[in-house]
């Protein structure tokens, strides 16, 4: 999926957001969420919901807070049937209006490498043009949260590795019982 390309957006004008907090509901319709089930390869999502408080971050930013929450449907990579998962997602992002120089990317060392803080906490995303997309901050967080082997509670993957002949891989020795074999035979 491309930066910019998003099955479901929800822009607010980050202008619209001065000296106190706003509160946004934003809940996709039925395309909204079948555009997101078909991008992130579900089966279904339903009860799509994201109560955001934005407020205001330095001169021009945006931090956005607060619960994504969903019902969705995906397949048991195991058992291959659907099963139905609830998700809560806590976000807390902030947002700036630029991102420093035109033409300059952020945070290079003298050598001309990222330095990466991992104690410190993530650098603002860009607000493009004035608008911020919801939309994008929702998609993202689901994105990220999705287990790309999703399994049905309860079910477990049993037998291993098949190979073409089972019973030679019945017969064929464990490797550490060949150690313990030749540890076996030394001290005998």
């Amino acid at each position: 999926m491309a930066k910019d390309k998003f099955p479901y957006s929800f822009k607010v004008t980050a202008a619209s957001v001065v000296n106190k907090d706003q509160t946004v509901v934003v809940a996709p319709d039925e395309a909204g969420l079948k555009a997101i089930a078909e991008a992130f390869d579900l089966e279904a999502a339903r009860g799509l919901k994201a109560e955001f408080t934005l407020k205001p971050y330095r001169k021009a930013g945006l931090r956005v807070v607060g619960p994504v929450t969903a019902t969705i449907a995906q397949v048991c990579v195991v058992s291959l049937e659907p099963f139905e998962s609830s998700l809560k997602l806590d976000v807390d992002r902030t947002f700036e209006a630029h991102s420093g120089k035109p033409g300059k990317i952020r945070d290079l060392n003298e050598d001309g490498e990222i330095e990466v803080d991992l104690e410190s906490l993530d650098p603002p995303d860009v607000i493009v043009d004035g608008v911020l997309d919801l939309g994008a901050v929702i998609c993202e967080e689901l994105a990220l949260s999705l287990d790309p082997f999703p399994r049905k509670p309860g079910v477990a993957f049993e037998g291993g590795v098949a190979d073409a002949d089972d019973e030679v891989a019945e017969k064929k020795p464990s490797p550490f019982a060949a150690l313990q074999a030749l540890k076996d035979g030394k001290e005998t």
